[in-house]
């Protein structure tokens, strides 16, 4: 089977003008930004993580059509909580919706990725009440920051909290 027909829906995604001008608003809020970005680089390095750790979990029920997807369009939205306040997951999951249906994903499928989306910023406290995808994208998020290498890591409030604070883990 070719990649192009296996990965359609995500191709149908990468290809929707509506995504891709949601990653250049990402990119043009983030110009001036010395700490991790939200760009598509990150984005698809969240979605390939959160294929991996649902490999790694043993979870055979979730595509990796599905796991590229959540992982594509989990920070969409950060954009407009630059602009405009309130949480980007919030924001994301909701223009991820129309994002999805002209990719033609089901209903039950938008449902679980949108769910997940909503979760991926939720603390460890909450990981025992996540499904399957909402915990690999949570894990993934995290694990996308190689944050050994940046040059604002001694500026970050954050950095105690990532994986790769000082090497590398995945």
């Amino acid at each position: 089977m070719a990649a192009n027909s296996f990965m359609k829906r995500v191709n149908n995604i990468l290809n929707d003008p509506e995504y891709q001008n949601l990653v250049k608003k990402n990119n043009n809020a983030e110009t001036d930004r010395i700490y991790c970005s939200h760009s598509f680089e990150h984005m698809l390095t969240t979605a390939r993580l959160t294929w991996l750790f649902l490999l790694e979990d043993g979870c055979p029920y979730i595509s990796r059509e599905i796991a590229y997807a959540t992982g594509l369009l989990h920070d969409i939205g950060r954009w407009f909580e630059y602009s405009h306040g309130g949480d980007h997951a919030e924001h994301s999951a909701r223009i991820a919706l129309p994002i999805l249906n002209r990719a033609k994903f089901s209903q039950s499928e938008s449902c679980l990725i949108r769910k997940a989306i909503l979760e991926h910023r939720k603390s460890d406290q909450y990981i025992n009440r996540r499904s399957a995808l909402s915990s690999a994208l949570y894990k993934a998020d995290k694990h996308s920051r190689i944050c050994f290498t940046c040059n604002a890591a001694d500026k970050c409030n954050k950095i105690d909290k990532q994986p790769h604070k000082s090497g590398l883990e995945y």
